[in-house]
Formats: structure tokens, C-alpha cells, sequence
């Protein structure tokens, strides 16, 4: 997938210096009988100020910052008290090792000040949120970008649905009021792929070990999203070769009316000029594989995005219109290089110069937040291409819940740098052999 990711809120570590970041609301439901924060802090979320993303259909908006947080016990129900705090986004503290190290600041409560947090396995987390007036005849959904690894949604005390590793999103509208404030709650839980599994870890035999999530909780950011409550655009990918000249844009569709007809439009620009712009032929819902469509248009640009070019980048805005040409949901830009990199025998190929990879592992989302954050991973990269390193391969030797945080601000650091990275496979074991 060719794709690059808009600025957004990124993970830094709280400090009492600015908590004025994002978190709590400046009308909270907020008790006595919170934790304190440190004097003359106030934790202060306003919609008017939080990172916001909107096209004429949909908006996003993040949540992201200190939120209220407590160790879950063994009923699910809503605590009525006993809240410290903890951002997100962010893995639980308490586990620390030679590559995994805490961030930021727990404020804990008295009533579980002896708890011990890297021992903790279920958390609650809540704050109050601000449903924006003009989302009124919208799909509102919570979408949380990276989960170790499920989580219970309740608004206002309600029950609205569940979120699984890796990813997700739940459904609002029926719990919500555009213009009014609610509660949202969820309940984390850090439960493994498995309770036993195989550990490698001596090299002479494999031998069972007891499941474990080290990095705990909302390790991604965290959105309410608005979007069209009829046929609507999902997941929007770019791919761009080199080779062919064509750029193709893949799109999930979702709620199609079956007998409709459709087409697919994309707008590309630069800088804000538009550089191009094609769309398909009507389609039917029965013509998508897989829940998707997609385009294919030729064209080749002069600015390619290469190691030495990073700044040589576009963005695609892509519709999705009815036979009229009404545009139903018009999709939020997504940033992409045109550029491509292929292997011929035993040579690789970017952009069709023959490229020499030096390669390093790239640990930032294992360490921490701060690591992960789009700032933290920008100055490993520039450090790493200092010394001669082009390619970077995630150090995490498996896909299992908690073995790394979101890699999402990770990727927009290296595109913006200039450096080729590649995603790890599921280890061995967390494959469910039966010999």
C-alpha cells in the first residue's frame, strides 16, 4: 500500500509543564474525589481546538490526551469513582526491559495506589466528549486506530459494542445527541492470542510459555468520525507503478443500494493545484471483489518520491457520486509519492535505478510512545540516514497483541524523510500448527 498519513496528533509525554493539551473537557463531570494533578494544572479538551479533519461529507475528530483512567476489577461495571489519569495514546507503564520503557506519567488514585501497573491486565478508561452540531443526520462512529487488544464502548453508562485487536470502530449514533456532551467509557482488556504458547526463545527446543500483552491498552490514536449514513466510501488505498505509468486507487464501499449505479471519481493535487483527475464507469454493487473497486488510470509525473526526493509528494481525493453525478461521501485526502520498488533476480529496484539497501531495525514502536510519536521516529530516521542506513525493517518478530504500538506515525516519518521500510510477518509460533 502506497500511502502517506495526514498530520495529526502525535504521542508525546505529559508533563505537568503543559497538560493543557488535550483531556478532559472545561465543563468535566469531574469529582473531588479524582486524583490530583499537579498544582495550577488543568487538564482542558474543547472541540473548537482538537485536530479535525472534514470534507462536505464526513469528519473526524481527535480524542486524543488525558483522559480519566482506573485498574478494572473483576465486575464490568462503571466506576462511579476512584479515577486517576493516563493518556492516550499510550501503552500501561510497569513493564519495562532492555527495549520496552515507560513515558508517561500514571496519576494514580489513593484507593489503588498499591496496585501494581504492570500487573495490571483489564482498565477502564472515560471522558467526556462533545458531539458536533453539524454532524445531525450522520453515522457517528469512535474509531480506535491500534488496540492491545479489545475493548468494551459504553456511552453515558450504555452499552455500545466492541472493538478487537487490532482495530475498529463502533457505531454512536443511536447513543448520541449532535450538540450534546456525553460520557464515553471503555474497557480495556489486554488479553493474549493465546493463553500457552511456544516460546522460541531457546534456539535448542521450543517450549510452552504462558501468554502474555506487554504493551497494554489505546496504543493508536483515537477519533469520533462522521460519515454519510447511506452508500459511503471505507478504507481508500493508492498504488503507483513505475514501470506501467498508472496510478490505481482501490476503495471499500459500503451500504451500496444493490439496483444503483455508481462511479468512482479521484482528484489528485499538488500544493493544492490539481494536477489530475479521472473517474470510472458505472458500476453496480455487484461488480466489487471483495467489498472493494478499483481504478486504473495511465499517468507517469515528472516528480517521482525517491530516497533523495521525499518532499515529492501528492494527494488523492476520491468520491464516490450516484449516476447523476451527485457526490455521496467525498473521502479525506490521502497523501502518496508516486514511486515503485520491485526485486529482479537478485537486484532491487527503486524507481528503476538499481538501489543497494543498508539496513537497520527501526525499534521505535516497541520502546514507548515518545519513540512511536511522529517527532521521536523522525529523529531516529535522520540519524540512521546519517550514517548511511536507506532501508528499515520493524523489530517486532511478531504480530500478536502487544508485541508494538500504532506503526502509523512511523510510516508518515519515514515517507516525509526519504527511507524504505518493511512491516514484520507473524513469528512461528503464533501460527496454530498441529504437528
Amino acid at each position: 500500500m502506497n500511502r502517506f498519513f495526514v498530520p495529526r496528533l502525535t504521542c508525546i509525554v505529559v508533563t505537568a509543564a503543559w497538560l493543557l493539551l488535550v483531556g478532559l473537557p472545561s465543563n468535566p463531570a469531574r469529582s473531588a474525589d479524582d486524583a490530583p494533578l499537579p498544582p495550577g494544572v488543568k487538564a482542558v479538551w474543547d472541540l473548537a481546538k482538537a485536530h479535525r479533519q472534514a470534507t462536505p461529507t464526513r469528519e473526524r475528530v481527535s480524542i486524543n490526551g488525558l483522559w480519566r483512567w482506573q485498574p478494572a476489577g473483576k465486575s464490568d461495571e462503571l466506576p462511579s469513582g476512584g479515577w486517576g489519569y493516563f493518556k492516550v495514546p499510550g501503552c500501561w507503564p510497569g513493564i519495562s526491559d532492555y527495549m520496552q520503557h515507560d513515558c508517561q506519567t500514571l496519576y494514580v488514585h489513593p484507593s489503588w495506589q498499591g496496585v501494581k501497573p504492570g500487573e495490571v491486565r483489564a482498565a477502564w478508561y472515560q471522558r467526556e466528549i462533545t458531539i458536533p452540531r453539524e454532524w445531525a443526520d450522520r453515522r457517528i462512529t469512535l474509531w480506535v486506530e491500534y488496540l492491545n487488544s479489545s475493548a468494551t464502548v459504553f456511552v453515558d453508562g450504555k452499552k455500545a459494542g466492541e472493538i478487537r485487536f487490532p482495530a475498529g470502530e463502533v457505531e454512536l449514533t443511536s447513543f448520541c445527541t449532535p450538540g450534546g456532551n456525553h460520557v464515553l467509557s471503555l474497557l480495556v482488556v489486554a488479553k493474549p492470542l493465546h493463553e500457552v504458547m511456544l516460546s522460541f526463545s531457546d534456539t535448542n527446543a521450543a517450549r510452552r510459555a504462558g501468554g502474555r500483552v506487554d504493551r497494554r491498552g489505546l496504543c493508536g490514536d483515537v477519533y469520533l468520525v462522521a460519515t454519510p449514513p447511506g452508500p459511503r466510501l471505507g478504507d481508500v488505498r493508492v498504488t503507483t507503478s513505475v514501470r506501467k505509468g498508472e496510478i490505481t486507487v482501490s476503495a471499500a464501499l459500503e451500504h451500496l443500494a444493490p439496483d444503483a449505479r455508481y462511479t468512482l471519481r479521484a482528484a489528485v493535487g499538488d500544493g493544492g493545484r490539481k494536477v489530475r483527475e479521472f473517474a470510472s464507469a458505472a458500476f453496480r454493487a455487484a461488480d466489487l471483489r471483495e467489498g472493494r473497486f478499483t481504478l486504473t488510470e495511465k499517468w507517469k509525473p515528472e516528480k517521482l518520491w525517491d530516497l533523495h526526493t521525499p518532499g515529492h509528494v501528492y494527494e488523492a481525493t476520491v468520491s464516490l457520486a450516484d449516476e447523476k453525478g451527485n457526490v455521496l461521501d467525498a473521502g479525506l485526502p490521502e497523501r502518496f509519492g508516486f514511486r515503485e520498488f520491485w526485486i529482479d533476480g537478485r537486484d532491487f529496484y527503486l524507481n528503476g535505478t538499481r538501489i543497494f539497501l543498508s539496513a537497520l531495525p527501526l525499534d521505535n514502536a516497541q520502546v514507548s510512545a515518545l519513540a512511536a510519536s511522529y517527532a521521536g521516529a523522525k529523529e531516529s530516521l535522520l540519524r540512521l540516514k546519517q550514517i548511511g542506513i536507506n532501508f528499515v525493517y520493524t523489530h517486532n518478530y511478531g504480530c500478536e497483541p502487544g508485541t508494538h504500538l500504532s506503526f502509523e506515525e512511523s510510516l508518515r516519518a519515514a515517507a516525509a524523510v526519504g527511507m524504505l521500510v518493511a512491516l514484520s510477518q507473524p513469528h512461528f509460533a503464533q501460527y496454530d500448527w498441529q504437528m
